[in-house]
This record gives structure tokens, sequence and C-alpha cells, in this order.
């Protein structure tokens, strides 16, 4: 007789997710490849943390600076109207940021 109660093996993998940390870094956990402008890529399926204040010597992770030069970035996410949105948004901050170069 089996227990339908008991929780059941999944064969599917745990999604990766994107955290912000207050006043930090983001945290990656799961399976990951970041590509860097060179085509450079590294890959992982441990959690890694990445920059966002700018300061890090480790660039593109987080190598702790953000503490001592008191980096403050608390912002929380807002529901997006739907995912055409998001990338619209993400699209034009791209666009922003190339012409800036």
């Amino acid at each position: 007789m089996t227990d339908s109660s008991a929780p059941q093996p999944s064969n599917q993998a745990k999604p990766t997710t994107i955290k912000t940390v207050d006043n930090g870094p983001l945290q990656i956990k799961g399976p990951a490849q970041l590509v860097d402008h060179d085509g450079n890529s590294f890959s992982t399926s441990r959690t890694i943390f990445l920059c966002r204040c700018g300061e890090s010597s480790n660039k593109p992770f987080c190598d702790g600076t953000h503490a001592k030069i008191g980096f403050a970035a608390s912002q929380r996410a807002t529901p997006a109207q739907d995912d055409q949105s998001v990338q619209s948004e993400g699209l034009r901050a791209g666009s922003e940021e190339t012409a800036a170069s």
C-alpha cells in the first residue's frame, strides 16, 4: 500500500532563481551560465552573487565591497502587467546603455 500524502520524488529540477539582497548583490541560485561581452562564459550549478554596487574588484562577482561603501538598494519588484512590458523595459534600458557608451 502506498501513502499518497508522502512527498513524491521529482524528476524536475528546481528553477534557477535570481534574488536581490537588500543593500547587496544579486543572488543567483541554481544552474546558470553567465556570458560576458567577449563571449567568455562561466557556468555554475551552485549559488553565485553578482555585484550591484559597481565597486567590486572581482566584477561581475560580488566581493563584499558594497558593505564597505554603504551601498543602499532595497527596492522591491513590482508585478508587471505582462511579460511583454518587462521585455520592452529591458530592451529600452539596454538601448540607453548602448547609446551612452
